[in-house]
């Protein structure tokens, strides 16, 4: 009997122990994959992640000053199993509801719609799983002093932690995706809570079932247009069909690659890519951000011949790129890497006469270090010597500040930098490793045979204020978000 009652007692103890890791891998889980939910929405920024993780600090302090306060009022171990599974049964809901709140809260923007976002959906499953540990700490101090009981249940719940970003990061997310990540952590919450308190009211198991209803959740909404989507550790996927036009959508509905399933010309900033070869005899072409193939395609218009070496970082982007977009793998002219591309330049030797920069991460933004004047030197350190740098630009707004900058960082490297805008606020930036005159471009480009080659061709000259981007200093997105909310007015 006695040895029954010591097996009893580590049994509970070693379930409050195993509750702690659990609830902060759960919580951590639950963070990233709020992360990469809200990329549809409110794109990819360090606002969305500033926004919600201060959110869920918040709910985590909140839910720690709820334990505490429970505790103190005799809070036993029911009082950390009924809060494990409120948590479950929140995030159950929330599954079959996220999408269409989501939705409705998009039109608030990054920093308002994210933190409306993350009080509303992942803030009391949060702060619910934040009252284990001092509720656990409250069960420990029976038995073992207060900081060894504190200490213990908190390193363990750090640990619990770590792993559940390490699992969500490198295998839920990756293999799963996010809708089934949220399903499995919803599913460990039910079933810790569930199992906490079967024993004293074995009535819980009649909330079995519920675990059974979430292969049953409904996906995010996919547009009529939609013919394919995917999920990488990179990007939400979206391929569309509109009439003869392929169109590759990445995160917030950012067409990252068009193409006519007749050829041709598609009437966006991807056909600018073309010029290139006209203005510069070029044999090896280096591309950075080859996303779905569309400003190769451009390029062999007017070079067929033209090698290529293509960087992309996303492997889901190459599937879709081989197998809706036309792109071939087994073209012995084209050479594709899976890489950053800052990471991939600065291992590669190779030498270019042209180098293609497009390397939007599936929203408005540009990674700030790949449009930095150390990024340029090392780029320019991989051209020849009459080379040229097409860089694709997006600035919608009057004051142009960002497209300004870019043009002075470019200018820290390059010694002609010449500008070709569209009407769609999208910029090709033509950086020259040698010394032209814009009239000697806009004439060269004259004679070509693509009509209206020369359109929109400026010969832009920031002003002192205009500060270059450095690794140290980029404010690209605090400029892309200005801009944005200067569209939204």
């Amino acid at each position: 009997m006695i040895a029954d009652r010591k097996f009893g007692a580590r049994s509970r103890l070693v379930l409050w122990l195993t509750t702690s890791t659990l609830a902060g891998g759960v919580i951590m889980g639950l963070e990233l994959a709020a992360f990469r939910l809200y990329a549809p929405y409110f794109g990819y920024s360090i606002y969305v992640w500033g926004a919600m993780i201060s959110m869920v600090m918040g709910a985590l302090a909140a839910g720690y000053a709820l334990g505490g306060w429970i505790a103190d009022r005799g809070g036993g171990d029911r009082a950390v199993y009924y809060a494990v599974l409120a948590s479950g049964l929140y995030q159950l809901v929330i599954i079959f509801t996220v999408h269409p709140l989501l939705q409705s809260l998009s039109a608030a923007g990054d920093f308002a719609g994210t933190v409306a976002a993350t009080l509303i959906i992942f803030a009391p499953p949060m702060l619910t799983l934040a009252t284990v540990p001092p509720l656990v700490t409250l069960l420990l101090v029976r038995s073992f002093p207060v900081g060894a009981a504190a200490g213990t249940v908190y390193a363990l719940s750090t640990m619990g932690s770590i792993a559940g970003i390490l699992a969500t990061s490198f295998w839920l997310v990756p293999h799963f995706g996010t809708l089934m990540t949220l399903e499995i952590l919803c599913a460990v919450s039910l079933l810790l809570g569930i199992l906490g308190l079967v024993v004293a009211r074995p009535a819980m198991l009649a909330l079995l079932p519920l675990v059974l209803a979430l292969p049953l959740a409904p996906g995010g909404p996919t547009p009529a247009d939609t013919v394919a989507v995917a999920e990488s550790p990179y990007n939400f996927l979206r391929v569309a069909r509109r009439g003869g036009t392929l169109i590759l959508f990445l995160n917030a509905n950012a067409a990252q690659t068009v193409r006519q399933e007749t050829g041709g010309r598609t009437g966006y900033y991807y056909d600018d890519f073309a010029l290139g070869p006209l203005l510069v005899e070029a044999r090896h072409a280096l591309v950075l951000g080859l996303g779905a193939g569309g400003s190769v395609e451009a390029a062999r218009s007017t070079a067929p011949s033209l090698e290529f070496d293509a960087v992309e970082i996303d492997p889901k982007v190459v599937e879709a790129a081989v197998h809706w977009f036309g792109l071939h793998l087994d073209d012995p002219t084209i050479h594709v890497h899976l890489a950053d591309a800052r990471r991939w330049l600065a291992g590669d030797t190779g030498r270019y006469d042209l180098v293609q920069l497009d390397v939007y991460q599936g929203s408005p933004y540009i990674p700030f270090y790949l449009v930095t004047s150390e990024f340029f030197r090392l780029v320019r350190m991989r051209m020849a010597d009459d080379g040229l740098l097409m860089m694709n630009l997006f600035d919608l707004s009057e004051s142009q500040e960002l497209l300004l900058a870019t043009v002075a960082t470019l200018r820290t490297v390059f010694p002609s930098v010449v500008v070709k805008s569209s009407f769609r606020g999208s910029h090709m930036l033509l950086a020259f490793t040698r010394e032209r005159s814009f009239e000697s471009v806009r004439r060269q480009l004259e004679d070509a045979p693509i009509l209206g080659a020369t359109t929109g061709m400026t010969e832009l000259k920031p002003p002192a204020s205009a500060r270059p981007f450095t690794d140290d200093l980029a404010p690209v997105e605090e400029m892309t978000r200005r801009m944005l909310a200067t569209l939204r007015r």
